[in-house]
């Protein structure tokens, strides 16, 4: 015979199988940088997500964004409050009452199966595509690595010696024997 306990217990088990919390996902579509649909499945049958919102690395101040492409995974995460507010306007974060709602959610890229992953080069911060173009920085310096890299800036300063293919930037002289007048190739 059943008592208040199993009752209670089969609410909070009721409760727990239902509630949306965060799960694995993959894009499906992307609109935007800012918008993309994406496919989870929860009790093994495939859901679909329309419009939702995806978490950059971002400040006030600086960005980091990584181009979306369709099969791209991650997490989409269901906020404990209504997220309607918040994304239009910082003044009024929440105007309902709606808890772990279908509708405010989140995409978080990055979240992979362990046969997709690949693994991750060294460095303290490391910026890469995995058709090999990497940006390295750590306490020994900064190395940029690609077939092809460009500076697109009015100047550049360099604020000591440089060497360029093993020549001295600022100690080479010209083939005329000058130091860069006139003009010439590079004594080498």
């Amino acid at each position: 015979m059943r008592n208040c306990i199993d009752s209670l217990c089969d609410i909070i088990k009721g409760v727990c199988e239902n509630i949306l919390v965060e799960k694995p996902c993959k894009i499906i579509n992307v609109h935007s940088p800012y918008l993309v649909d994406v496919e989870y499945f929860s009790k093994n049958k495939a859901n679909v997500l329309y419009n939702v919102p995806v978490k950059h690395l971002q400040t006030s101040g600086s960005f980091i964004c990584l181009g979306l492409n369709v099969g791209d995974c991650g997490t989409v995460r269901f906020f404990d409050d209504d997220i309607e507010g918040y994304l239009n306007s910082t003044d009024e974060p929440s105007n309902e009452s709606r808890t772990h709602n279908i509708n405010d959610n989140l995409f978080s890229l990055g979240f992979y199966p362990k046969e997709q992953s690949y693994v991750l080069p060294e460095g303290d911060v490391v910026i890469g595509t995995t058709s090999g173009e990497l940006i390295q920085i750590s306490s020994a310096g900064i190395t940029v690595s690609g077939s092809n890299i460009k500076l697109n800036a009015d100047s550049v300063s360099i604020s000591s010696n440089t060497v360029v293919d093993g020549v001295s930037f600022l100690d080479h002289t010209h083939s005329s024997g000058h130091d860069g007048a006139p003009t010439g190739a590079v004594i080498v």
